[in-house]
């Protein structure tokens, strides 16, 4: 983990704690205050007129509700750790996900004229979830190919190739790739060898939801989470509480309504 890693770890964890100790506060606070109001009969009228089945249903149609919604978010921050780690992984046949994460291949450089005339048009926006396949032999890869590859500092690029150098005195065994992205003028610095490359791309993209799985991803992401678990664990027990004290209230009404009769 590196330090500014350390650091979004740490900043995470203490507005948290502020904020679960803040919601814990006002849930508490909101609690007591209602309670209060049931006990000295402000409800009264409120609680007559609340039928107990209907209550009751309606109590668990919102818990069904909420553990519904914090599971798809579970899923949803699954799904983005999957593809957190996934990213440098590629099986046989089955895709992976990745997210695109500049604009380097989102429009055609007016100068990249070889895109027009080979109608290559499947640019990739930032934050384009793409679905990529594993790599196929190197003699397999061919000029144009979009792939995913590795640079020296660990780095994923999406770019496409440019060029293809044969091996030659310079590098007697290697095979070398130029990759450039369709928005920028140049190529990339260095030439990348078919060991970097760690998968290619077929043109399956779902448009923009990488930045939801990137925020997912992210100390804020895992903060949503874990106060929206925080409010389905507390939401209840609180509903629990008013509850109870209702029923208490609505007993004792009955019983004075029982002798007022008498």
């Amino acid at each position: 983990m590196s330090g500014y890693d350390l650091y979004n770890f740490v900043l995470c964890a203490i507005v948290f704690t502020a904020l679960t100790a803040l919601l814990t506060y006002l849930i508490v606070k909101m609690v007591k205050m209602h309670l209060v109001l049931v006990r000295i009969g402000q409800m009264d009228s409120e609680i007559l007129k609340a039928q107990n089945e209907k209550k009751k249903k309606g109590c668990v149609i919102d818990c069904i509700v909420s553990f519904i919604l914090c599971g798809i978010l579970l899923l949803c921050f699954g799904f983005s750790l999957y593809v957190n780690v996934s990213e440098e992984k590629t099986f046989e046949n089955i895709p992976t996900f990745k997210v695109v994460c500049s604009d380097s291949m989102s429009r055609i450089h007016k100068k990249n004229e070889f895109l027009k005339a080979n109608k290559l048009t499947n640019q990739l926006d930032r934050f384009d979830l793409i679905l990529t396949y594993k790599k196929p032999k190197e003699e397999d890869l061919k000029l144009y190919d979009i792939v995913v590859y590795e640079q020296d500092d660990k780095l994923m690029v999406v770019h496409r190739i440019v060029g293809i150098e044969e091996p030659n005195s310079s590098h007697p065994y290697d095979r070398y790739f130029l990759c450039q992205g369709d928005a920028n003028e140049i190529p990339d610095k260095f030439p990348v060898r078919y060991s970097q490359i760690k998968a290619i791309y077929k043109d399956e993209r779902v448009p923009f939801i990488g930045s939801f799985v990137l925020f997912m991803q992210s100390p804020a992401g895992w903060l949503c989470i874990l106060l929206v678990v925080f409010a389905v664990i507390a939401t209840p027990i609180a509903e629990k509480k008013i509850n109870e004290e209702e029923k208490k209230r609505l007993a004792v009404m009955l019983a004075e309504q029982e002798g007022g009769e008498k």
